[in-house]
């Protein structure tokens, strides 16, 4: 009784006949929002229409990379103070250009989350580091930020720093902000957005317990 199966000739014709993979979809397009970046949220007004602002394009001139490429360019050795000044020379020289709010809110994002947190949960008293979150946490309010999770985060770290009725102000703004933005779609109560709005529920609750 002969061996059922195929032999080295019939399975080299079916390998050769398989079907070709699936091409891999090309990617979407960035949105405007998506360009300025990837990694966290900038709240811009409503009806603000960003591909209409007037910049020098690329990456080495585009005011809006300029918070990104001294990121970049920031080594894991130098102090966390060198970045803070060099954002703070870029927010001071920027101050009264029409898209200064997406400046404030890409420069707290970098120095908050990279760089001030992290040291501030190893040395929670230090002045220094609170007067920077402070400083951040200002920008934020300043540009109008819906970023209640980080509006939330950095009310926390100060409040043995500001005064209570300062920070109660803060957290009402914010989520009244964030709660104000209008539902046009299931991405508005989604993802991110709910993140946002869980937040903001916690910064009426902060309020809440510091008023009474």
């Amino acid at each position: 009784m002969g061996w059922a199966g195929c032999t080295p000739q019939q399975k080299e014709e079916e390998t050769q006949t398989e079907a070709p993979a699936q091409a891999t979809a090309p990617a979407l397009p960035k949105t405007p929002e998506q360009e300025l970046s990837q990694d966290f949220d900038v709240t811009l007004p409503q009806g603000f229409n960003l591909a209409r602002l007037t910049v020098p394009k690329g990456d080495t001139e585009n005011p809006l990379k300029m918070i990104e490429r001294l990121s970049m360019m920031h080594v894991k050795q130098d102090p966390w103070t060198k970045l803070d000044r060099q954002f703070r020379e870029v927010l001071l020289v920027h101050e009264d250009e029409p898209y200064h709010f997406i400046l404030q809110q890409q420069a707290a994002n970098v120095m908050l989350r990279n760089h001030l947190f992290g040291h501030y949960y190893q040395d929670p008293d230090n002045p220094e580091l609170l007067k920077a979150i402070g400083f951040y946490t200002m920008q934020l309010l300043e540009a109008k930020s819906e970023d209640a999770e980080l509006v939330y985060k950095c009310l926390r770290a100060l409040k043995d720093f500001w005064p209570s009725e300062q920070i109660a102000q803060a957290a009402l703004v914010t989520a009244g902000r964030t709660q104000a933005r209008p539902i046009t779609s299931a991405a508005d109560t989604t993802g991110r957005a709910k993140y946002r709005l869980t937040y903001a529920k916690a910064l009426n609750k902060m309020a809440e317990n510091l008023n009474q």
